[in-house]
């Protein structure tokens, strides 16, 4: 395998742990070269030029080399702060970097995608809608790994969705009207579809469906495996605690 020597790319840290005494083993999403694992040598210790540096939610310039799967970490700058998310949008920005390590292969170029990531980022941070937010990144992420929702058309009569109607969605398929018998799929009204494609019009009852509509997509998606930033704030903040627009209301 050739060496690769690649130097300032902007990018974000989606997962960091311990390796060795020392350094890090860090997640990265560069905006040119995808998902990638860079060891971070020296990153652990007191007088590291880079332990502040590698968080979450920061755009970060960066570079690496070698020859495998796993790089190593050769630049890493900051170009300003990293975007404050605090409480739940904080957990919220934990479930963004969560999906993208569970759908993006390494070295898989999303160059569109990373662009909605840091915008995701941004607009928690400005305190935008967070449900809102999710929603939209969740249709961005299928779309740009190749399971894009199908919300535009009846996919009985080819005709477009109309906003009045109640469809049943069913993951990998599409909608279809519901009718008497037809019990399979996610019950979703045409103006909730309608206003997921548009991006706009999250009213109280778009926000329920479309949190069970793509919520069952990637479940399927995910061939059943949990997601440890929902069960991580479960166990923060337990029943008795939380409250009523906690981020089980959101994921």
């Amino acid at each position: 395998m050739t060496a690769v020597r690649v130097k300032g790319q902007p990018g974000f840290v989606l997962h960091r742990r311990p390796y060795s005494e020392t350094s890090l083993l860090v997640d990265l999403f560069s905006r040119e070269h995808g998902r990638l694992t860079v060891i971070a040598k020296g990153a652990r210790q007191r007088k590291s030029q880079v332990r502040g540096v590698l968080r979450p939610f920061g755009l970060i310039t960066l570079g690496w080399s070698g020859k495998g799967e796993v790089k190593t970490l050769t630049q890493c700058e900051s170009p300003g702060p990293a975007f404050n998310l605090r409480r739940r949008r904080l957990f919220c920005g934990y479930y963004l970097n969560e999906l993208l390590l569970k759908f993006l292969h390494r070295y898989d170029p999303h160059e569109t995608l990373f662009d909605y990531y840091q915008a995701a980022v941004v607009q928690l941070a400005q305190g935008v809608d967070d449900e809102t937010v999710l929603r939209v990144f969740e249709k961005q992420l299928m779309n740009e790994a190749g399971y894009g929702l199908q919300l535009d058309r009846d996919q009985d009569s080819g005709t477009v969705l109309k906003a009045d109607i109640t469809y049943r969605y069913l993951p990998g398929v599409g909608a279809f009207v519901d009718k008497p018998g037809r019990n399979e799929g996610i019950l979703v009204h045409g103006s909730s579809m309608i206003a997921l494609r548009t991006e706009t019009g999250f009213d109280e009852r778009a926000r329920l469906e479309l949190k069970q509509l793509n919520r069952s997509v990637l479940r399927v998606l995910l061939e059943g495996r949990p997601l440890l930033s929902r069960a991580v704030y479960l166990r923060l903040y337990p029943a008795s605690s939380r409250p009523s627009t906690g981020l089980q209301d959101l994921m």
